[in-house]
């Protein structure tokens, strides 16, 4: 009884909380609680370090620990679990859960890959069209298969002109370092460890498709309904994380390097695929409807139909807005709606 009568109270104070738009920065977590968030090697998602290490959870009386899956893989199993209050995910990897009746919502974008993720060729395939019958490697039914088949599409091709092979990101970027295939789709870090051999090139990068691989914050529904105040402080955290970036990024890439285990100056070309959302760019990318990748919904629905196509999943959502909930991006609006998010790609200069 106790527990559903602060759960009462929280959601209560999560009301007042969205008019204002940002929380008391001296509110407590709800009942004590510890909120599990899982983060794996994807440069955006190193953003949480920043709050950690510069005492931004502390700032909203948060108890947070943030958990770090070397396999991204082992992070979703740990969501779809219950293992997890939130997670950072791919929007491919949202699909299959929903379908299966997983409870949780889309909270925001934390941004879309703007080059970090990329199709690395040998030095003697000058184009798309030359790996026809060539050996291409990456993860099968990932969004990396989705962004491979994509790169097939811009040059008139499909997954049958190639020797497609499925292999894990991680083992992708492993292989093309050491010459043994002929191209590899892989994301960061595994894309500059790929191009770190001379041998190698890049043919074809996300920057040349915007919008088709965003990243995304959910949350469980659990976690939503008995603790929205926390939601919202966490929503707050990040771009109170993103404004430290903006003004002391030195430091900012310092805290993210530590915990990828790279240099500044190799986390900051790292950082420089990723294009951060500031909370304007996800409200248009959740409310200005458009048939094209900036709009989140369509995205959905797009890559939703690539994991029907390849069967990692039966059905396509019939509402994807239905995955979104955009109240905690809505109530940040007041407080950051012109922060504007740091430009990585200027500050690696």
């Amino acid at each position: 009884m106790k527990r559903k009568i602060i759960a009462v109270i929280t959601a209560l104070l999560m009301l007042t909380a969205a008019f204002s738009g940002c929380a008391s920065q001296s509110s407590k977590s709800a009942a004590g609680q510890t909120i599990t968030i899982g983060t794996s090697p994807y440069p955006a998602w190193y953003v949480w370090y920043i709050a950690q290490d510069e005492g931004l959870f502390k700032k909203y009386g948060l108890n947070v620990t943030l958990k770090y899956f070397p396999v991204y893989s082992d992070s979703l199993q740990a969501f779809n679990t219950g293992k997890l209050d939130m997670l950072n995910i791919a929007t491919c990897d949202t699909v299959a859960p929903y379908n299966q009746g997983v409870g949780f919502k889309i909270i925001m974008i934390n941004d879309n890959s703007n080059g970090a993720d990329g199709l690395v060729a040998k030095n003697e395939y000058s184009s798309i069209k030359d790996l026809k019958g060539k050996t291409v490697v990456t993860e099968y039914g990932t969004i990396e298969h989705f962004f491979l088949l994509k790169a097939l599409e811009s040059a008139g091709m499909t997954q049958n002109d190639i020797k497609y092979t499925n292999m894990t990101v991680n083992d992708s970027g492993t292989a093309m370092l050491a010459g043994k295939v002929d191209a590899a789709c892989v994301w960061e870090p595994s894309l500059s460890m790929a191009l770190g051999s001379k041998d190698n090139h890049l043919l074809y990068s996300s920057e040349d498709t915007p919008g088709l691989i965003p990243d995304l914050l959910v949350a469980s529904n659990k976690l939503i309904k008995n603790n929205p105040k926390d939601v919202q402080n966490l929503v707050n955290v990040w771009y109170d994380a993103l404004d430290f970036y903006n003004k002391n990024p030195d430091k900012a890439v310092a805290d993210m390097a530590k915990q990828a285990g790279e240099s500044v100056t190799d986390m900051k070309k790292i950082m420089a695929g990723s294009k951060l959302f500031s909370v304007q760019d996800n409200i248009d990318a959740i409310t200005k409807k458009q048939d094209n990748y900036t709009y989140l919904p369509y995205t959905i629905t797009e890559t939703a139909k690539f994991l029907k196509s390849v069967k990692m999943v039966d059905t396509v959502p019939s509402n994807p807005l239905n995955m979104i909930d955009s109240t905690f991006i809505k109530a940040a609006q007041k407080a950051y709606g012109s922060q504007p998010a740091p430009d990585t790609k200027t500050l690696d200069k």
